[in-house]
Order: structure tokens, then C-alpha cells, then sequence
């Protein structure tokens, strides 16, 4: 959502000269944590088949359970991104990279039909200086619009904004590393556009229904309930690892802080199930998971293996990572 961050006028004007002239650079979806930088990229084989390879450069200190609860030491993820970078050749390609839900905020707020983009770009500082308490020099905003009926009197945009500070300091990761950072956004919006990717090839499911939930199995222990395209909320599953030993056990408990967690995001718990689809991410170990029943979620729960669309080494990416970089790859433009 936050895409461009608009940059200076020159910049932009660079990169739409590359596009005039047919040299667009590529764009790359990274993440990373202490424990590694996982870069992937979308291969265009034809027309109609696109396919996603990715590399994993771990740090070296700490294993993913660990580096989790540890802040990333700035350098040891400057080596990595550097190393991932060059295995990538001499493609010059934007960096697009995810980061936490909690960084980035997003608005949905009403203008009148018909300004300028100049004069959104205004209102989405307004709007980011009223709710941040920071000096309009120190944001950074953007804004999506919809469609809006030629007589409408108004119309709704989604603003998207973070401190400057935020976008300061990942440039000169990837600065430093040699590349060029070009998009950022939140993590939980890659994850949802790539649950929404991964479902339509690996399951042939093209049809998107909300609200809709997606589920990390195992250690990354993530539930994340998207009411649209835009507006998602995540939270941290208590004891989602040990369900996999012990699913008949658990499985209760674990049912009802979902649906705690969909009470929480504004879903009506008592009226039915509160998600329309429901989908488990995970690298093959949560068959037992879904075995039990998601009846109390939803009646369309489906299991999805990110791990086996994607070529080259996956077996070292803590999995949620891994759908923030295929979100974060999926982009067109930066």
C-alpha cells in the first residue's frame, strides 16, 4: 500500500524514463530478521506462467526460533542482503520490502470528489501529521484510490503512513548492501497477497471471499483476519506449535482464541462462523492441524505449502517470511 513513499520529483522522473524506454528494473521482495535475508523474484517463463525463485542467506548468529525475540544487528543483515543480492546476478532491480503491521498505518478517510494528486498528497501529510506527533517533514505517506462515480461528491481513499525514519534506516540497509530500496510495505498485506497467489496455483482457488483468515502452523504461530483487500489485523496464536504433537488436546483451546482474535477484529462470532475461507500456511508438518475441525471458524478452510511453488533452497526460511518476500515480490511497479 505504501508503494512509491513519493520520493523526490527527479527520482520518479528516472524511473518513469526507465519505463518510457523499455528498462524497467525488475522488482525483488526481500525480508529479513537476525537470522536471515530471504530475497525472491518473480520469473516470467511465459505469457501465461510466472514462477517465483528465491534465495536465503542466513546471518550465521542465531537460529529463527531464536532470532525472533532478539533485534537484528544492522550489519549482520547488511552481509546477508549483499551476499543474496549477488546471487542474483547483474540484474539491477528495486528491493520491496515488508515490515511489521505496527510500523505502517493505514486510513480510510473521505475528501471531496475531484482534487488534484497533488492536492491528496496534502491531505494524506494532514491526515499522517494528525495522528503521528512528528513535524510533516518527518513523514512518509501515500494513498490508493478507488473507483469513484463521475457525480459522486465525494469520494474514499485508503492513506498509508510512517515516520520518515523508518524509511531512512531501511535505505541504508540496502545502501549499503548495494541495492536499491524502491517499496515498502506492511508484512501483513504481502502475506495476504501471497496466501491469495499461492491459493490460486496451488489450489486452483481464484475466487476471493471475505473476511477471510490465514494461519501459520508451527513456530511462526500467526493468525491474521482480513475483512478486504486493505484492512487486516494479526495476532500471536498461544500454543499453535504444541497442537501439532497434540491436536485433539489443544485443538478446543486453540478454537476459541481464534475466535477471541475475530471477536477482537470487529467479526460476529455468534451469529455463524466468522470467516468465509480460512487458509493454513504451512511447510507440509500440519496435517494433523487439519485434520481437526475449523468448523467454528469457517466451512472453507484450506492448507497451502508455500514451500513448493518457489525453486532453489527454501528449506531454512521461517515460512512467514518467506510469504512476506512472495507478497512483497508480486509487485509491478516501484
Amino acid at each position: 500500500m505504501l508503494g512509491k513513499l513519493r520520493q523526490k520529483k527527479t527520482k520518479m522522473r528516472d524511473k518513469f524514463f526507465k519505463w518510457l524506454i523499455g528498462t524497467p528494473p525488475a522488482i525483488v521482495g526481500g525480508w529479513w530478521n537476525r537470522a536471515g535475508v530471504c530475497l525472491v523474484r518473480k520469473l516470467h517463463l511465459s505469457d501465461a506462467r510466472a514462477a517465483l525463485d528465491i534465495i536465503y542467506e542466513p546471518c550465521g548468529l542465531l537460529s529463527a526460533n531464536e532470532a525472533a525475540a532478539d533485534a537484528p544487528i544492522q550489519s549482520d543483515i547488511v552481509n546477508a542482503l549483499r551476499c543474496a543480492a549477488e546471487h542474483l546476478g547483474n540484474e539491477k532491480f528495486y528491493l520491496a520490502v515488508g515490515v511489521p503491521s505496527g510500523d505502517i498505518f493505514i486510513k480510510n478517510i473521505e475528501i471531496p470528489s475531484g482534487l488534484s494528486e497533488k492536492q491528496i498528497e496534502q491531505l494524506s501529510v494532514v491526515e499522517a501529521v494528525s495522528n503521528l506527533p512528528v513535524p510533516p517533514e518527518e513523514i512518509c505517506a501515500d494513498f490508493l484510490r478507488g473507483e469513484i462515480r463521475s457525480d459522486a461528491v465525494n469520494e474514499r481513499i485508503d492513506v498509508a503512513f510512517c515516520k520518515r525514519g523508518l524509511v531512512d534506516e531501511l535505505s541504508l540497509v540496502a545502501e549499503d548492501a548495494g541495492v536499491v530500496l524502491g517499496i515498502v510495505d506492511r508484512d501483513v498485506q504481502a502475506v495476504h497477497d501471497a496466501t491469495l497467489w499461492c491459493a490460486a496455483r496451488q489450489l486452483d482457488m481464484t475466487a476471493v471471499s471475505y473476511p477471510l483468515g490465514i494461519l501459520f502452523a508451527g513456530d511462526a504461530a500467526n493468525f491474521l483476519v482480513c475483512r478486504s483487500a486493505l484492512d487486516h489485523s494479526s495476532y500471536l496464536v498461544n500454543g499453535l506449535a504444541n497442537a501439532l504433537t497434540k491436536p485433539a488436546e489443544d485443538m478446543a483451546l486453540i478454537l476459541a482464541e481464534l475466535q477471541a482474535y475475530c471477536r477482537r477484529a470487529g467479526l460476529s462470532v455468534e451469529k455463524g462462523e466468522p470467516l468465509a475461507q480460512l487458509y493454513l500456511i504451512d511447510a507440509g508438518n500440519g496435517a494433523e492441524l487439519m485434520a481437526s475441525s475449523f468448523d467454528a471458524l469457517t466451512g472453507n478452510a484450506a492448507r497451502i505449502n508455500p514451500k513448493m511453488l518457489v525453486s532453489g533452497d527454501s528449506s531454512a526460511v521461517p515460512i512467514f517470511g518467506l510469504m512476506v518476500a512472495i507478497g512483497m515480490a508480486l509487485r509491478t511497479h516501484a
